[in-house]
């Protein structure tokens, strides 16, 4: 058992596999999309955003009856769903 107990001891049991770093502040991650999002999240003003801004706008899925807007269509499908309920309460 004293065998075992120092093989432990001398290393990690895991594997440290972050290796995808903020070029800003220095952060690790162990996924791309993961720091793609902190970037665009807490460094907004260092990212050229010339193409990315008019794909945004094109991309948003407006609500006909409120105006609402969503990143994705899924997303006005299920907000579409709360207007039906708001119609079935007013009968």
């Amino acid at each position: 058992m004293d065998e075992e107990k120092g093989e432990r001891e001398s290393g990690p049991i895991f594997k440290d596999i972050r290796r995808y770093f903020c070029n800003h502040c220095g952060i690790c991650r162990s996924k791309k999309s993961i720091i793609t999002s902190h970037i665009l999240t807490h460094h907004p003003e260092k990212v050229d955003n010339g193409e990315k801004e008019e794909e945004e706008i094109s991309s948003l899925n407006e609500c006909q009856q409120c105006g609402a807007t969503f990143r994705k269509p899924a997303h006005l499908k299920q907000h579409l769903q709360s207007h039906s309920l708001e119609d079935s309460f007013s009968l």
